[in-house]
């Protein structure tokens, strides 16, 4: 799309990647971004999305201790924006900002809402073993991702689709999706239809090693392990134990084949590495053992030499 010339004020708020990749596109289209409100000063992305936004010589905007900072509202205020757009942002925008646009706050959100609202909708399909997903940009309101929608796009999950791969894609969409609905703002309304507050969705709570649902079940089948390795691939990691050391699996394959070890057992360490599931066999692929090595399956039997019969375990 060719560069224009946009009246209507935008501020933005995001943190890296969906921000950086949205922001450099908006500037390139020539959206008028009015400020922009990077994450906050200890965030490691900090720095890199305010170099970002002063080297498309953009108005960048901190707060100091909390987005209900007086001086830090009285500066977005003093801005006369007529809307609001976050792509990507670890804190809850208070409402006393979100009274500060002329037309409210806009989000992008990861997942065809209402299914799949939280932090980790990227994980969460994978795992649930989805086979399409989607991009929701929507109102703000006081709640996380539950403000009416002005559109969807949805799409095709890959076979192989891992966590890395769907946030890279999304990102990109993402920002497409933004870009074009800014357009469509500068001369129109935005179109709402109210999302349903409550129900049976599914969710997308956050994964982390601390909340401790990285560990991997091995009681659970092979073909669910093998999209829970994927689902958080490379972010995070999917988590078992080796006498008493972290082993992150990467990637793996699903076999087909009856047995009889529990669950988590060593099936065969000869020139391999596969693990009795719940229901069937994984090989592992690639992995990382403590912070020792990373390896191939192959490769860690021939430097650790497991033995058959021994077990992996979660934390």
């Amino acid at each position: 799309m060719a560069k224009k010339e946009f009246k209507k004020k935008i501020l933005f708020i995001g943190m890296p990647d969906m921000a950086i990749i949205c922001l450099k596109k908006l500037a390139a289209y020539g959206i008028n971004i009015v400020g922009v409100v990077p994450p906050y000063k200890t965030e490691p992305t900090h720095k890199l999305m305010v170099n970002t936004a002063q080297k498309l010589g953009l108005n960048v905007i901190e707060y100091n201790t909390s987005l209900n900072d007086k001086g830090f509202l009285q500066r977005i205020k003093n801005l006369d924006a007529d809307l609001g757009v976050v792509a990507s942002f670890n804190k809850k925008l208070p409402s006393e900002l979100l009274k500060l646009t002329k037309d409210g706050f806009i989000n992008l959100h990861p997942s065809k809402l209402p299914d799949y609202r939280g932090a980790n909708p990227y994980s969460h399909v994978i795992i649930n073993g989805e086979e399409t997903s989607a991009i929701t940009l929507h109102f703000m309101d006081e709640n996380f991702d539950t403000g009416d929608i002005i559109s969807q796009y949805k799409f095709n999950l890959d076979l192989n689709e891992t966590m890395g791969t769907l946030f890279y894609r999304t990102n990109h969409m993402c920002a497409a999706m933004l870009t074009e609905a800014l357009d469509y703002y500068e001369t129109h309304s935005f179109p709402r239809t109210p999302q349903p507050k409550e129900g049976e969705f599914k969710k997308a709570d956050a994964i982390s090693f601390e909340k401790r649902n990285t560990f991997i079940d091995w009681s659970k089948s092979a073909e669910e392990i093998e999209r829970f390795i994927r689902a958080l691939n490379p972010f995070i990691g999917a988590i078992t134990f080796y006498k008493g050391n972290v082993i992150k699996i990467n990637s793996a394959y699903v076999i087909e084949k009856d047995h009889k070890l529990p669950p988590g057992s060593i099936y065969d360490s000869t020139g391999c590495l596969k693990i009795a599931c719940g229901k069937d066999i994984l090989e592992i692929d690639s992995m990382q053992f403590a912070g020792f090595f990373v390896s191939t399956g192959r490769d860690f039997s021939e430097r650790v030499n497991p033995k058959k019969g021994e077990v992996l375990y979660g934390g």
